[in-house]
């Protein structure tokens, strides 16, 4: 395997070699093969990455050097410097590190913890109880940290253990936990995906986050009711209900109304125009401090390493934007994105059939990448495509999310189905795919509906008080 790494790192470094050496000769070329020449750039870029080389350093070399092609080597190097350099002085770019920081500071104070035992005490009556507090512990957990790995890992390791130690089935017990890891980047304020979108495209963080709060309910709810089908076809997958301790949800229930609090600031100020979105983001990153503070869990180095961490992942997300830029700016230049909206307008399918084509894509590229990877990657593309059949653009944002999430688990790969392989090495992963499955369904079901009523997505920010 390795020796199969080495020879096609060689091969390709020996090609970008040659095409250095020969650049007029390729210039000339690409002019005359526009489609061709971006196939082959994206094909350059798709090895570079399964050889493990960072996505922000291949964006960034791949959009450089093919913009090159086009414009010249020194204009495309100034494009380059002239995106990086608009982005940072955007005035909404902070919002990224700080929600990045409001999610820190809530997983350190453990309230993330304590929207998982409130769903364990509010469901433990109802057969299946444990595997909703696991959906609803997720939700909680991603609404604070917006990554759907991070909750699938995080909630899988506190749930799975207990659901099991419980009588859960493995594959109820995977499956929820592999399923409530894509809540994370969909249910607000804490989605980085959505504000990678919105910077990209330039629409607005606020409506976006307002956006998502219809799909997150709608996907809240569709899993709740595939566990409850679950369980009753399976009987066997769920132990008899629990008892609660007197007073268990009262104590349980105060330990949330810090995040309460945080959810109903940040997203109250947005909807009702008390805040901008960076605004909200700074009152989210600070009322996660002053929690985290009251709670006395910033000793030991604790801030430091939120600092750490927040300033460790706003580099990593900014990379990938930097990348995505100048990719962008040279699928541009090229005439790609106008060429392939000609040749949509050139076919007779209804739109509908499109967006279904596009959906398939996402499906596909969303088993095998993160949703940051394939926003950045295809946003420049495929958002002028959907935006020329009519479309809204804060309705594409949510759904371009909501399908690379579902991809996130779905056969015959998914990347949060390895992470739970991962924390449960004893359970085949066809056992996590067989307790995957019915929430995939769901989740198809869930997506045509989004698409056939835009109104799921659009109505709230359409109330929205400016």
């Amino acid at each position: 395997m390795i020796a199969i790494v080495a020879v096609t790192a060689v091969v390709v470094f020996g090609v970008i070699a040659w095409c250095l050496f020969n650049f007029a000769l390729v210039s000339h070329w690409a002019g005359q093969h526009l489609g061709l020449a971006v196939g082959i750039a994206f094909a350059l870029m798709w090895i570079l990455m399964l050889g493990q080389v960072p996505l922000a350093a291949v964006m960034g070399l791949t959009g450089i050097l093919g913009a090159a092609l086009f414009v010249g080597l020194v204009p495309a190097a100034s494009a380059f410097a002239t995106e990086a350099a608009t982005f940072l002085t955007n005035s909404q770019i902070a919002t990224l590190p700080l929600f990045l920081m409001m999610g820190s500071f809530a997983a350190v104070s453990g309230m993330a913890d304590d929207m998982y035992r409130l769903g364990h005490v509010l469901l433990s009556r109802r057969r299946g109880g444990l595997a909703l507090a696991t959906i609803g512990g997720c939700a909680g957990f991603g609404a604070l940290t917006g990554s759907s790995l991070a909750t699938a890992a995080t909630i899988g390791r506190v749930a799975i253990p207990e659901m099991r130690a419980r009588g859960y089935s493995p594959a109820l017990a995977t499956g929820c936990c592999a399923a409530g890891g894509t809540l994370g980047p969909i249910v607000p304020p804490g989605s980085g995906p959505i504000i990678v979108f919105a910077l990209l495209t330039e629409a607005s963080i606020g409506q976006l986050f307002v956006a998502s709060v219809g799909p997150a309910i709608l996907t809240i709810l569709f899993y709740f009711i595939t566990v409850m089908l679950y369980v009753r076809l399976a009987p066997g997958s769920a132990p008899a209900t629990r008892e609660r301790e007197p007073g268990e949800l009262r104590a349980t229930a105060r330990r949330c109304i810090p995040v309460g609090i945080l959810f109903a600031a940040v997203m109250g100020g947005l909807y009702f125009g008390v805040f901008t979105d960076t605004e909200s983001a700074a009152v989210g990153a600070f009322g996660a401090f002053l929690f985290a503070a009251w709670r006395g869990k910033l000793g030991r180095g604790a801030f430091w390493s939120v600092m750490a961490e927040t300033t460790a992942t706003t580099a990593m997300i900014y990379g990938l934007i930097f990348g995505a830029q100048i990719f962008s700016f040279f699928v541009g230049v090229s005439t790609l994105t106008q060429s392939a909206t000609a040749f949509v307008g050139t076919l007779s399918w209804p739109p509908l059939a499109i967006i279904a084509v596009i959906l398939l894509a996402y499906l596909m590229l969303g088993s095998l990448m993160e949703a940051f990877a394939v926003m950045v990657i295809t946003v420049p593309i495929v958002t002028p495509l959907v935006l020329s059949l009519g479309y809204d653009l804060v309705w594409w944002g949510i759904i371009m999310l909501i399908v690379v999430e579902v991809g996130m688990i779905h056969p015959p790969l998914g990347l949060n189905v390895f992470v739970l392989k991962g924390i449960t090495p004893d359970v085949p992963i066809w056992t996590i795919y067989k307790g995957v499955l019915p929430f995939c369904a769901a989740d198809l079901i869930k997506l045509a509906l989004m698409v056939l009523i835009p109104a799921i997505t659009l109505w709230l920010p359409s109330t929205m008080i400016r």
